[in-house]
This record gives structure tokens, sequence and C-alpha cells, in this order.
């Protein structure tokens, strides 16, 4: 069987909603992504306002999970994305815990906008509830905070 590293930073980090999406997936783990940042510089219909998407930083580090998924379940995380109109599909270096740096598939916003999009309660509530679930330092939901804070 085929598969691969899907790097997840958004809503794709709450395992229910992940499962509704693609079913089970063969591995999950925290990850960092190194000289990127999170930017709320996107906007959503689905989840009406703005939505989590990548940034290039140097020194910075976005913490997400790492899930293994084979390709049938990229396909279907393209769609729900938007792929290709409002996503598209990045490769990038990830440090995954108890692996080690790996190639991973993401997704970031075709067309993002400049300055900061609000994202809704439900979105948020969605990564809170997926960096509880995955151990994910509370540093991230300080950093969370202050991003949606402004």
């Amino acid at each position: 069987m085929t598969k691969l590293w899907y790097f997840a930073y958004g809503w794709s980090m709450d395992k229910s909603l992940m499962r509704k999406c693609i079913g089970d997936w063969l591995d999950a783990r925290r990850a960092v992504l190194k000289g990127f940042e999170i930017a709320f510089n996107a906007y959503s219909p689905a989840w009406r306002g703005g939505i989590a998407n990548l940034r290039e930083k140097e020194g910075a580090r976005v913490i997400g999970v790492a899930y293994m998924i084979t390709p049938d379940q990229l396909v279907k995380l393209d769609a729900f994305e938007g792929v290709p109109s409002r996503a598209s599909r990045r490769m990038i270096s990830i440090e995954v815990e108890g692996i080690g740096e790996v190639r991973a598939v993401t997704h970031v916003a075709s067309s993002p906008r400049n300055g900061f999009i609000q994202p809704s309660k439900e979105y948020l509530s969605a990564m809170y509830r997926g960096v509880k679930q995955h151990g994910i330092p509370d540093e991230i939901i300080r950093v969370l905070q202050r991003i949606i804070g402004r």
C-alpha cells in the first residue's frame, strides 16, 4: 500500500473532523514545520471566516500533526480543501516526533489575502480540540489566542 505523510495545522488536527473527511489514518504524530508561521489570511465559505494558512517566516515554526495517509485519502482532503480553486498542495519537510525529518504534503490557500481574517468560533474550536487531542503544547493555544486577539 502506498502511503504518505500529511501535515495538518488547522481544522484537520481535530481527530473527529479528520475521521469524517478521510476515515481512519495509518499513524498520527506531533510534527514541526520550520520556517513558517500560521496566518489567518484566507477566507472559507464553509467555515464562514478566516482559516489557518502557512506563511514563510525565517526562524518561525508551526507545530501540528503528521498523519500517515493513503493517496486516496489525500484526494478526499483535496476535495474538502477546495483544490485547485481555493487551495493547493505543497511539499514540505517536517520533523515528525519519534521518526525525524520526512517529506510531507500539506494544503495552502491559493489566493491568500492581505491582512487578518477573523476565524469563526467553530473553526477555532476545531483547532483547539486538535491541539488538545494530540497533546500539542499549550504554548500553541497561547499563540492562537494572540493571533485572534488582534
